[in-house]
């Protein structure tokens, strides 16, 4: 018999230990399925129980081994002491657990950590479990720590979000005012909507506006249909001559009887530039839509939307889409762009021309396969490409675009309302006989809704120098700092207002130099278009960097040629209130961001 013959292990050994143990395992799992009350303590023995039993059945198969080695080294010297024994039993115990499967290995393992007596298994056991618990309690601390700072993380850049929202909106873009708030409104709503058959319980889709200055009630409805007339051709109750929508490019540009500063051969040259680079729009070019009735924000920020839309479309080489029912055409027909006589067909094609793009209606999207969708609040947040002073140009380009074209009370907007007369505020104050020639200084003061304004204003004097309080509290001596230097304070000042801090206009009334030359629009002359027209045509313009409002102000009056815009002032080493961002700050996204 060969040496490893004699040192194979009972083929039944470790089976039988595996079969104890999980005898055992079988009481303790009847136990609890049985309900019966199985303690600490009596599954020990159990376990303890197998143990002994295999140990015992491990004794009774090494005896016959021993012999059976004892018989067959016949060489071994009888005289031979216990420690040759004892070495030649280590060496045959180590082969036989050579021969031991990785179950046999794990139960015998677990089997002598629960050992009664082995008390410093028992200890390393604990002080693990120890450890394992504090890691534990550790890792979920720190992930709760996390989750807490990640919450907190999002809960802040929501908040930032909505803060830019709410600046970037001028904030309640949905204000309730009783009926009998609203200008020109006559009679109780109610009256109208019994007459028009609108029930209490019925819907309605109205929206209460807060203008800048003015408070209106808007009806979102879909537009009626008006058939085509022939070619405009309408009576100027200003000239009594016949106008159509298209006038001589060489004709100097005027906005209520007062002309602009720029030549009229600037002005064509730069017209000239853009138009030609205006191109048909065949099936397969790229067009950026701008469709739906959302909007982002109230009039300066659509104003700054549309502007945005046409910058991106000269910038990427697309034409910008303007679906007939889409939010735009109410903000710009207002105001400028009036359908005259229901001349639709006539009107469509003097928007294309004037602005290079391309009106839509449902019917006629399907025909073009390259759509880009854009929200609002994504033209309002449109980055450009070009330089500051290509930039300007491009912008102003199209702000005077509007102004060759501003309402005068004579014919519809988009939704077939009556126009107002851009030149109203003008007219209400100082008269058609002074509409031209008065001179007169505007202060517009906007809060921005209190806090949001505080910090907005602060981010542009971080980054332009102006003072952060100074434009929204508008005191009397920042006000006197700046017209006093260039002969205004003999003039009227036209206060212009949202309303929100009322304490602004009393402080004011109540200085003996500006009180008396304060100027407040009539009622029934104050709207968004004639506070804007009042603005642009002023002398000198007081307004507020923050507000968007007063930045498209400030813009119309550079593309006019105009200038005394003051917005960004703060006092020098001095103490004397200067200007400290040049003209075209309200043109740079580094000042202004997506407000420029």
């Amino acid at each position: 018999m060969t040496p490893s013959q004699r040192r194979r292990p009972c083929p039944s050994q470790e089976h039988q230990y595996a079969d104890d143990i999980t005898v055992g395992s079988q009481s303790f799992i009847s136990a609890l399925t049985t309900g019966t009350t199985y303690t600490s303590s009596t599954m020990m023995s159990t376990i303890s129980s197998a143990t002994n039993n295999n140990n015992g059945r491990k004794r009774r198969y090494n005896q016959p081994k021993l012999r059976r080695r004892d018989d067959d080294m016949s060489t071994i010297n009888d005289d031979d002491d216990e420690d040759t024994t004892y070495e030649s039993r280590s060496r045959y115990y180590v082969d036989d657990d050579d021969n031991m499967t990785i179950f046999s290995r794990y139960n015998r393992f677990t089997a002598t950590m629960m050992t009664a007596n082995n008390t410093k298994v028992k200890n390393i056991i604990a002080v693990s479990i120890v450890l394992f618990g504090f890691i534990a309690i550790l890792n979920s601390s720190i992930q709760l720590h996390h989750d807490d700072y990640n919450r907190n993380s999002k809960k802040l850049a929501v908040s930032l979000m909505q803060q830019e929202e709410l600046i970037s909106q001028n904030a309640h873009s949905l204000v309730a005012f009783p009926p009998v708030m609203i200008r020109g409104q006559q009679g109780s709503i109610a009256a109208k909507d019994e007459e028009n058959g609108i029930h209490e319980g019925a819907e309605r889709n109205l929206q209460w506006k807060y203008e800048p200055e003015t408070v209106e009630l808007r009806e979102q409805h879909p537009l009626v249909h008006r058939p085509n007339l022939d070619h405009l051709k309408v009576l100027s109750p200003q000239t009594n001559v016949n106008i159509a929508y298209d006038k001589p490019p060489n004709e100097p540009l005027s906005i209520c009887g007062r002309p602009a500063a720029i030549s009229p051969e600037q002005d064509l040259e730069i017209m000239t530039k853009f138009q030609n680079t205006c191109k048909p729009v065949g099936p397969n070019d790229p067009i950026l839509l701008i469709e739906g009735v959302e909007t982002f924000g109230r009039t300066g920020n659509n104003l700054i939307e549309f502007l945005h839309a046409l910058e991106r479309a000269q910038n990427e080489g697309l034409t910008v889409g303007i679906m007939i029912d889409s939010w735009v055409l109410p903000v710009i027909t207002q105001m400028w762009m009036a359908v005259q006589e229901n001349d639709m067909d006539g009107w469509k094609q003097h928007m294309e021309n004037t602005f290079c793009v391309k009106m839509l209606s449902r019917d006629e999207l399907s025909t073009y396969a390259n759509i880009i969708h854009m929200e609002t609040r994504e033209l309002f947040m449109y980055k450009t490409r070009q330089s500051l002073p290509d930039y300007v140009e491009f912008q102003t380009y199209h702000i005077r675009n509007l102004f060759r074209n501003y309402n005068t009370g004579v014919g519809v907007d988009i939704r077939h309302r009556n126009v107002n007369d851009m030149c109203t505020g003008i007219n209400g104050l100082f008269g058609p006989d002074k509409q031209s020639s008065q001179i007169y200084s505007v202060i517009h003061s906007r809060n921005l809704e209190g806090y949001a304004g505080h910090e907005l204003l602060g981010r542009v004097a971080k980054n332009s120098g102006c003072d952060p309080e100074a434009a929204l509290n508008m005191e009397p001596e920042y006000i006197k700092a700046i017209l006093e230097p260039i002969g205004m304070l003999n003039h009227p000042i036209v206060f212009l207002t949202d309303h929100q801090r009322p304490e602004i206009l009393e402080r004011l009334l109540a200085d003996k130099d500006i009180g008396p030359m304060i100027h407040l629009v009539p009622n029934e002359a104050s709207w968004v278009g004639g506070d804007i027209t009042l603005g642009i045509m002023a002398n000198a313009f007081i307004g507020n960097p923050a507000s968007t409002f007063s930045g498209f102000i400030a813009k119309s009056r550079l593309a006019l040629g105009f200038e005394g815009n003051y917005l960004f002032r703060a006092k020098n080493e001095n103490g004397e209130w200067e200007e400290v961002c040049e003209k075209r700050c309200v043109f740079w996204k580094r000042m202004l961001w997506n407000m420029a």
